[in-house]
């Protein structure tokens, strides 16, 4: 079973990051009109606040980009540790999220809901609050 949650949370990482790494990447969750609005969304925000961006800004479609990517890479390795690291990245992606919903168009409110919706997930299972099977159910 631990595995298999390994699997589960690692592709749905990726998959997230693909939706977030490139013009064509919001077709994957079913948005492919957004594909012209991707450069101009993605290019600056401003810094959420809270988060090591704050202030200065950063680029989307790199910092979160890498931060998704990241947490693939570490869903395949275990540890209580690594978990509790996971769960501050993922705590920091919910308040990205929640700063980049009102800095994008609102036309990529689906993208950043999907996104969101899986990190809140993923958070409760890493926090022990829920069973493994509510992450291996959306694998899919």
């Amino acid at each position: 079973m631990e595995v298999e949650v390994r699997r589960a949370r690692h592709a749905r990482y990726l998959r997230l990051a693909a939706a977030h790494a490139g013009p064509l990447g919001p077709a994957l969750p079913g948005h492919p009109e957004l594909a012209p609005l991707y450069e101009k969304a993605y290019a600056r925000c401003s810094g959420a606040p809270g988060l090591s961006c704050q202030g200065v800004g950063g680029e989307p479609r790199v910092c979160l980009v890498r931060r998704l990517e990241h947490l693939a890479r570490s869903a395949l390795r275990g540890g209580q540790r690594r978990r509790a690291q996971e769960r501050e990245v993922v705590e920091g992606l919910l308040v990205c999220m929640a700063h980049l919903k009102d800095q994008f168009p609102p036309e990529f409110a689906p993208v950043l809901e999907a996104t969101r919706s899986f990190l809140e997930k993923d958070l409760k299972y890493l926090q022990g609050e829920a069973s493994p099977e509510v992450l291996l159910q959306d694998s899919s």
